[in-house]
């Protein structure tokens, strides 16, 4: 038979049904009651295990009991025990050692229980053994036909003469009727902790054990039939108790279930609830940091109302907004936000309705459930309430924007459905409101203090002058990421002995002090050029006057002296990055030989350059914002910019548009000013028309006109169309964006022609791919195919397009 084990420190109700069954296996060929009980000893002794596989009991053993009534007992000594089965080490005889291997009936296995007292006395006190036994949890019949199963604590010293070697603490003991007149009675000393409930288990234990016991003993066939019987009813007995108790567990674990899908939809509500406000923390984080580092007043606003519509959880929402102009006269301008700006373009602008002046006014703000049904809403004219076309609005709310009594702007916001926004809405959108306050005041005093920096720097830079025989030009970008312009300064001095002084330097700061700083210092340059001074000279009284003017401010400079009857150019430098020069032949060269000390130092001499500059030749001269930008070291500008002059290069304005946005792309971190002269070596080559046009579609064939003439009076017969379908271009996009006069101008250069258009648009031209059925954005791919290179230069108060052609 194959060997079975069970835990006996996990037993259950499985367990007791396939053990009862294998020990009545176990006894199933035996022949007499003595071989039966030793079978079920070592089944019980072999099968029953510790959590770990190790013995669970210290020892086993079954008990045949003779209980003859009073008058059947002639001794009148009571019971008579019988150790008919035993597994584990032998008890030890009465003056004979502890754990003999020899058993003796006599002596141990039978007599009464004061003539054996260690295991007769444990039965006795257990009392499974009485014809009045029941067990321990009340489930065997009150008539005591039933097993009776025990389940105690040994007591102190009380199997110690017996077992002294075992560690065995717990006794388990079960018996109960044989046959009439006989009893049985098994005694399990356990090692393991019992489980409550095995009292329980072990009656059908009990039961299969009496069926083993009957197997081997000659009994009546009604003596089976009742062990049967009994077996069949505590198995009954035991499933419906197990029964009952499954089904009050599994009550109770619905009632589990049912609590702890409760708590977890309120733990899921609660992390929803946290994670909410977590992205609220954090966007209010973000916001926070992001309108106090933001110094542009467009892209603030934007984010500002970008923020406050999520945390709104509005469909749409807008930022209403004063700014000053250039007269001191207020605009009110608005961004919108979660819903493109095209849907509101074609409605006016908000006046000081009922709904609206609380919070133009700074009264307060305005939240309402549904703003349809208030009584201040759809009082005037013309559309009594929102305009036709406009998106539907229910919920409404309003907040003012202000700064020491002063209303800079209002946020609003609206939903589609009634109810959406609540006083936290209310509360967290007036935070954002006072930071935005802070944040328009500091956009709006660094707006102030740049435009007044750059209007300075404006009037004190000079126009150029024009000079016969030289193309010049000049460029200047203040910092795309500072706080205002700053001192970079160029000059083209005309002299009285007709040689022509060049200048380009940089007053180190930036804002209005750097401007003034300048503006002195190219005031005094002029006039040192004109009294004659060489340009070593010049630079070194520039050196003692920015130390009297400005201590401890500096400046560097390139001052240069063209005289074109020699084709020779002086020059001197403090401190400045050294000009370039390209020659006929179009190499390009540094003219870096002799550097001197910025200029602020104290009275310095500065060294001389003499160089040739020949007619064909080109020279830049130009402030470090060119080379210089933030990632890249200034060595790598400057081979960048020498690659540039060496390269192919036409008409000077084209080339200086084309080197900004190679070297600059409007990512520089300082401003940039450049100076560039090209002296033609067929000066007569060299030509120029201008008119100005009203914004209008007549502008158009008036433009093409004067393209027309001038071409065939330049000779170039061969480049009328082109030219003309470049003007309709240009000029027609021109009149679509500009609300003042445009300037068209065309210019001849050696074998270059260049058409340029000046309008007050910032808008520049794009690449834009047309959709299937779309007509717009076709022309300045024309523009594109037919010119040499074309692109645009932004300017005060606008922009210029501008196309290059080849003459030949």
């Amino acid at each position: 038979m194959q060997e079975v084990r069970f835990d006996l420190s996990a037993f259950g109700l499985s367990e007791t049904a396939r053990c009862g069954a294998r020990l009545r296996e176990a006894v199933r060929t035996t022949d007499s009651p003595a071989t039966a009980a030793q079978r079920i000893a070592d089944f019980l002794y072999d099968s029953l295990r510790d959590g770990h596989d190790g013995p669970a009991c210290g020892a086993v053993g079954v008990f045949v009991i003779d209980a003859p009534d009073a008058s059947g007992d002639p001794t009148g000594n009571g019971p008579r025990y019988a150790l008919e089965g035993y597994r584990g080490p032998h008890p030890a005889r009465p003056g004979g050692p502890a754990g003999s291997d020899a058993l003796d009936p006599p002596a141990l296995a039978s007599g009464t229980a004061h003539e054996t007292p260690a295991l007769h006395r444990l039965l006795e006190r257990l009392a499974v053994t009485a014809q009045d036994a029941q067990d321990t949890d009340g489930s065997a019949p009150p008539d005591g036909t039933g097993p009776a199963v025990r389940v105690s604590d040994l007591q102190p010293d009380e199997l110690e003469d017996a077992l002294p070697e075992r560690d065995v603490r717990r006794a388990l003991a079960y018996g109960g009727t044989l046959s009439p007149g006989r009893r049985y009675a098994v005694v399990l000393l356990c090692r393991v902790p019992l489980p409550d409930g095995t009292a329980a288990l072990f009656r059908t234990i009990a039961g299969s054990t009496r069926l083993a016991l009957l197997s081997g003993h000659p009994a009546a066939p009604a003596v089976r039939a009742d062990a049967v019987r009994a077996l069949l009813a505590d198995l009954e007995h035991l499933t419906g108790e197990r029964a009952a108790e499954l089904q009050t567990v599994v009550t109770e674990l619905r009632s589990a279930a049912t609590e702890l899908r409760r708590s977890q939809r309120e733990l899921q509500q609660r992390e929803r609830e946290l994670s909410e406000e977590a992205a609220i923390v954090e966007l209010l984080q973000e916001v926070g940091s992001g309108l106090a580092a933001e110094l542009d007043l467009d892209a603030l606003v934007q984010h500002a109302v970008d923020a406050a519509t999520r945390l709104a959880g509005a469909a749409f929402g807008a930022f209403f907004y004063n700014v000053l102009g250039e007269t001191g006269e207020s605009y009110l301008l608005y961004v919108i936000s979660g819903v493109d700006r095209s849907a509101f373009d074609k409605f006016p602008m908000p006046r000081n309705t009922q709904v609206f002046e609380p919070t133009f006014r700074g009264l307060g703000v305005v939240r309402s459930e549904d703003i349809t049904a208030d009584p201040r809403y759809g009082h005037n004219a013309p559309h009594h309430g929102m305009p036709e076309g406009h998106l539907p609005v229910r919920s409404y709310l309003a907040v003012p924007v202000m700064a020491r009594g002063t209303v800079l702007g209002g946020f609003f916001f609206g939903h589609p459905d009634p109810g959406v926004f609540t006083e936290r809405h209310e509360r967290l959108i007036t935070g954002v409101a006072a930071q935005t306050a802070v944040a328009l005041q500091n956009a709006q005093t660094y707006r102030q203090e740049r435009e007044a920096a750059m209007e300075l720097q404006r009037h004190l830079l000079p126009r150029l002058p024009r000079v016969d025989g030289i193309a010049s030009t000049s460029r200047y970008l203040p910092a795309a990421r500072d706080r205002g312009a700053g001192g970079d300064w160029v000059d083209l001095i005309p002299l009285a002995d007709g040689a022509l002084a060049l200048v380009v330097g940089d007053a180190m700061g930036k804002g209005v002090r750097a401007a003034a700083v300048m503006g002195q210092i190219r005031t005094a340059c002029r006039a040192y050029a004109q009294l004659g001074l060489a340009p070593a000279e010049v630079l070194e009284q520039l050196s003692v006057l920015l130390d009297d003017i400005a201590p401890g401010s500096i400046a560097t400079c390139v001052y240069a002296v063209l005289d074109t009857r020699r084709d020779r150019l002086r020059l001197a430098v403090a401190g400045h990055l050294p000009p370039v020069r390209r020659d006929p032949g179009g190499s390009a060269r540094f003219l870096d030989e002799r550097v001197g000390p910025p200029l602020g130092v104290g009275r310095r001499p500065y060294q001389e350059q003499d160089v040739a500059l020949p007619p064909g030749s080109r020279l830049l001269l130009y402030t470090d914002g060119l080379v210089e930008r933030r990632g890249r070291p200034i060595d790598e500008g400057l081979r960048l910019l020498r690659e540039l002059v060496a390269g192919p290069v036409g008409e000077i304005e084209a080339d200086c548009d084309s080197w900004l946005n190679a070297l600059a792309d409007g990512e520089h971190d300082d401003d940039i000013a450049m100076l560039y002269l090209h002296r033609p070596e067929d000066a007569a080559q060299q030509a120029a028309v201008a008119r100005e046009y009203a914004p209008v579609s007549g502008a158009v064939p008036d433009a093409r006109d004067l393209v027309s003439r001038t071409m065939r009076e330049w000779g170039l017969r061969h480049l009328v169309n082109d030219m003309m379908l470049i003007a309709d271009e240009m000029v027609a996009n021109a009149v679509r964006h500009a609300r003042t006069p445009l300037r068209v101008e065309l210019r001849r250069s050696g074998e270059r022609v260049v058409l340029e258009v000046t309008d007050s648009s910032t808008e520049e031209p794009r690449l834009i791919v047309s959709q299937p059925g779309e007509f717009g954005h076709r022309g300045i791919f024309l523009v594109d195919a037919i010119a040499t290179r074309w692109g645009t230069r932004p300017i005060d108060g606008g922009k210029v397009v501008w196309a290059e052609v080849k003459a030949s």
